[in-house]
């Protein structure tokens, strides 16, 4: 096994059992906090998805949608589940005990990568840290698959670091095995198998490959063709009864295809500027002139094929992916920071100059990236700014969500990672660190989330590299510390220590550090999130107590009475539900949708797909009660005002509105709710949650 020698100077004994006491505290507040009343409160909406999987799994073995398809989003922890369930436990609890107990898993690992990377010091105040963490608590109290993937990415990272640097061949079955264990837990999985090709490029930068290295590179290459096509199929609309009403439009679609109209083609949109390409004359001389320079590099030819990568990026006006391909030949040593401000590259970076010049010009005299002609000076700034780091997309996908919901922590993050970069990247080593390796896979997998054009913009989509931030800010910090410490000739036993006060000091300023929330999780204030910044409780997830809206439904209502439902989750614990509305221009209708639109998928309920199909149920002479998200009411409340609708239920982001019998029923509805839902034969009942 070779030596790290950036390790930290190793602490004193009682330095040392200060740091150990500390984190057993915090350990076994930690575990307090992920398991105390992890059942108690009903599932959210996405924990519905998984649950309701279960109950599929349960009835059929396969998580097999009623009305046909299936659910293939964290397969293991659905079938773990199951089991939990058959051995008595509630949904809520089974589900969200697989969360918790992942969450503790990962301790170890982010032990492990710490003390390779710092010294045991280091990896105690790592699990210190995430012990206490809010957003760990949190998510490892959440019923999905978020912490379950997190625990294997961490045990993935060490078997990495041992297959990369220290060379043992027999971590590298423990290392694939993860990889596919990945898949099962969430798609995101698919980045591991990615990862996989990254080692034999690690072990020589110069791309100079073996036969062995080059049958293993085909062998994960494989592997993750098959993993990106299991991640990438559509299941879930699989065995699809009957299609769509004619002149249906996936909004899904029309959104994607929007979203490529509004986007920019460079070098395209010169064609209605057609003065510009004369202009393009220079930059496209410089690039072929930085081209040159990067062809010098053919013996290193994966170096070659990244800075040339680097410049098309460049014509393209894409500066992000510039940075991030040359930031990467930096950390991986294929190209030396030395070689990059030479003189003979002088082209090189030439050409990128231009290029940006070039495109910043366009943008200013145009109205191509504009979307309205009378915007501020520092609109179009911010907007241009943003069209040269559209890909890949770590500003919006990343950084914005962050920004938002834990500036301090995602600022303080953010220098000490870019000041770990920059000093990884000045240093001349010849051996092949922990360190850098983890600092690899970390920004390789920021990037690839990044571009990876994610659903919706919140924080857990990166949430499984959190550990991996901690630990490398904890030992850039202390490295910081150490450098200040030798300038002012502090000892390195005191040098340790105050790393180590620095960095619990630091954590306790963060966003996410709040023993409160903490001592009092299960809380219904803390749960549901009342009172939180919208931001905050995004990035720890909302909720809603749909159970408490359930009780009120069976109170106030009667067979007799129609219930209409746009919350989903709802059905889990009022299965009484006679119709769910969905307007058929919503983004998440065919994912919710199946037998042409005309059933909701979840709960196998009769859909409505239209106001005029939801005016028609209001006006048939009955009492009505529609469950709605609070936030939609502005929006809906305009098409049912003739029925002079009432709030009789507003809570917990949750409104309820009742309709009195109308006077001018156009149309009687026949027979009792257990006639009408013996016409859905494939509706089951509902499941013991408590």
């Amino acid at each position: 096994m070779s030596k790290e020698n950036d390790r930290a100077a190793e602490p004193g004994r009682v330095h040392l059992l200060l740091v150990a006491a500390l984190t057993l505290a915090a350990l076994l507040f930690g575990i307090y906090a992920r398991f105390k009343g992890l059942g108690k409160w009903p599932l959210g909406v996405d924990e519905y998805y998984t649950a309701r999987s279960v109950q599929n799994i349960l009835r059929a073995g396969l998580p097999e949608y009623l009305c046909g398809g299936f659910y293939t989003r964290g397969l293991l922890v659905q079938y773990l589940a199951a089991l939990l369930q058959l051995g008595g436990l509630s949904p809520e609890l089974s589900i969200r005990l697989i969360a918790a107990a992942s969450s503790l898993i990962a301790l170890p690992a982010a032990f492990i990568l710490g003390r390779r990377m710092g010294g045991r010091v280091i990896g105690l105040l790592a699990v210190t840290v995430l012990a206490l963490s809010v957003w760990e608590v949190e998510m490892a109290r959440f019923a999905r698959m978020y912490a379950p993937f997190q625990a294997v990415f961490l045990w993935y990272a060490v078997f990495f670091v041992k297959y990369t640097v220290d060379r043992e061949s027999r971590a590298l079955w423990p290392m694939v095995g993860l990889s596919l264990v990945g898949i099962l837990v969430w798609e995101g999985g698919v980045l591991l198998a990615a990862t996989n090709l990254l080692p034999p490029f690690l072990i020589s930068p110069s791309g100079q490959l073996t036969r062995r290295n080059l049958r293993y590179l085909t062998g994960v290459a494989v592997l993750l063709l098959a993993m990106y096509l299991f991640a990438t199929s559509h299941l879930r609309i699989f065995s699809d009864e009957s299609p769509f009403p004619p002149g249906f439009v996936d909004p899904e679609v029309k959104h994607v295809v929007s979203g490529l109209a509004t986007g920019t083609a460079p070098w395209t949109t010169l064609s209605a500027h057609a003065a510009w390409w004369v202009f393009a004359a220079v930059p496209l001389v410089a690039l072929g002139l930085g081209l040159r320079w990067a062809l010098k590099f053919r013996a290193r030819w994966v170096t070659a094929i990244g800075l040339g990568a680097a410049l098309l990026a460049a014509a393209l006006h894409q500066f992000g992916l510039v940075a991030a391909l040359i930031l990467l030949l930096l950390l991986m040593r294929m190209l030396i920071w030395r070689e990059l401000f030479s003189r003979a590259a002088l082209p090189f970076g030439a050409a990128i100059a231009l290029s940006a010049a070039f495109w910043i010009a366009y943008g200013l005299a145009t109205t191509d990236w504009r979307a309205a002609p009378e915007q501020s000076m520092f609109d179009l700034m911010v907007l241009l700014g943003y069209e040269f780091v559209r890909f890949p997309d770590f500003a919006v996908d990343v950084a914005l969500p962050w920004a938002r919901a834990v500036p301090v922590l995602g600022l303080v993050l953010f220098v000490l990672i870019a000041a770990a970069c920059i000093r990884l990247i000045i240093r001349e080593e010849s051996e092949l660190t922990a360190e850098r390796v983890v600092l690899i896979l970390l920004v390789c997998l920021l990037l690839a989330a990044s571009a990876s054009n994610p659903p919706r913009l919140e924080t857990r989509y990166v949430f499984f590299l959190y550990p991996l931030t901690v630990i490398i800010a904890l030992v850039t910090l202390a490295r910081a510390v150490e450098a200040v410490s030798r300038l002012f000739r502090i000892g390195a036993g005191r040098s340790a220590l105050l790393a180590s006060l620095a960095a619990l000091v630091g954590f306790g300023f963060t966003e996410d550090f709040d023993l409160h929330h903490l001592r009092y999780v299960d809380s219904r204030a803390i749960h549901f999130r009342i009172g939180m910044k919208p931001s905050l409780a995004n990035h720890y997830y909302k909720r809603a107590d749909v159970r408490a809206v359930a009780q009120w439904l069976m109170q106030n209502t009667t067979d007799e009475d129609i219930v209409i439902s746009s919350l989903q989750g709802l059905d889990f614990y009022y299965p009484r539900i006679d119709y769910f509305y969905m307007d058929s221009s919503d983004r998440r209708f065919t994912g919710w949708t199946c037998r042409g639109g005309t059933v909701e998928r979840w709960g196998n309920t009769p859909l409505l797909y239209s106001i005029v199909a939801l005016q028609g149920q209001i006006d048939i002479g009955k009492r009505v009660f529609y469950v709605i998200r609070r936030a939609e009411l502005d929006e809906i409340l305009p098409h049912l005002a003739q029925w002079q609708p009432h709030v009789v239920w507003d809570h917990d982001r949750i409104a309820i509105l009742g309709f009195d019998p109308s006077t001018n029923a156009t149309e009687p509805v026949t027979g009792s709710r257990e006639a009408r839902n013996e016409r859905q034969p494939d509706r089951q009942p509902p499941t013991a949650t408590r």
